[in-house]
């Protein structure tokens, strides 16, 4: 496949589940959950990612008991899930960052938190830094963005962490 179309795939995942976003956020609970993997290069499903999702996803819905699932699907991103919670978004949000930091692997998680009125509910929200770098601890959002790190030491890191999730 070449690598325009691959990149055309991966737009396309992201808009649609943008669309999925937004058609949850109208349905009128207090917050959303987007769960899904934030793994670093094109492929999306390295031995383990299948294994760490599913243990997300049991946690998550254990936590938030009366959720509703809207969508549990696979695409060109990875897997990914959908919850519309009746909990405050900000305590949910809250509850997500001590999954996400429940085990090394679960750094690798993204549970994202939005609210009808207040869009995504980020870490600052509650007072925290931003996510840190797999390799430096910086925050990561910084490293991607200057391109600190090879591609190829982050996914090693990365596929390090999934290494008690595979079979």
């Amino acid at each position: 496949m070449s690598s325009a179309r691959f990149a055309g795939e991966l737009l396309a995942a992201r808009d649609a589940r943008q669309e999925l976003l937004t058609a949850a956020l109208a349905a009128g609970r207090p917050a959303v959950l987007f769960l899904s993997l934030n793994l670093p290069g094109l492929y999306k499903v390295p031995p383990g990612a299948d294994r760490l999702f599913a243990w997300g996803f049991e946690r998550i819905a254990a936590a938030f008991p009366g959720s509703l699932l809207l969508a549990r699907e696979a695409d060109a991103l990875g897997q990914f899930a959908l919850r519309a919670l009746d909990t405050d978004p900000v305590a949910a949000k809250r509850l997500c960052i001590g999954l996400e930091e429940a085990l090394p692997a679960a750094r690798l998680l993204d549970l994202d938190v939005h609210s009808p009125s207040a869009g995504q509910v980020g870490r600052g929200a509650l007072g925290l830094p931003p996510r840190p770098c797999l390799l430096c601890q910086r925050p990561a959002v910084d490293c991607i963005r200057t391109k600190r790190h090879r591609c190829d030491q982050v996914v090693a890191e990365a596929h390090a962490l999934l290494a008690h999730f595979r079979p």
